[in-house]
């Protein structure tokens, strides 16, 4: 049987700097798996005491929310004698989750972390909405 070799940059590595050099390599990919799988929304309705409706959960503002990175927010405001505000937060692909993707062209592991919410985040995580009088 024949020893098995790493080579990087051209260079043989053996011993320890194989060892480094594989742990950098699972520490730098893979990582969108471990990241939270919900992102803090801070919501602040004007003026205070309205209702507001977050993916159709009603709390009293303001209010602190807990969101899914990988999906949208829908955000309502309303109280009585004013008009309704409304608010959509989009989400968008992180940098932990293109970290993901390069590195599933050197390993398929990190491919896994791309199907989790942590490859995503939210388009914004303070929300201010004003109501006026009808």
């Amino acid at each position: 049987m024949g020893k098995r070799v790493l080579e990087y940059a051209g260079r043989v590595v053996t011993g320890m700097r194989r060892i480094v050099l594989l742990s950098g390599l699972l520490v730098l990919v893979g990582c969108s798996a471990f990241r939270p799988h919900s992102q803090t929304v801070n919501v602040v309705c004007d003026p205070p005491d309205s209702v507001l409706v977050v993916n159709g959960q009603r709390y009293t503002s303001p209010a602190q929310v807990s969101a899914k990175r990988n999906r949208d927010v829908s955000i309502q405001c309303h109280k009585a004698g004013y008009h309704p505000a409304q608010r959509t937060i989009g989400h968008h692909f992180n940098g932990t989750g293109a970290l993901d993707a390069a590195g599933t062209f050197l390993l398929l592991l990190p491919g896994i972390g791309l199907f989790t919410p942590g490859a995503w985040s939210l388009d914004q995580e303070d929300v201010h909405l004003q109501l006026y009088p009808q």
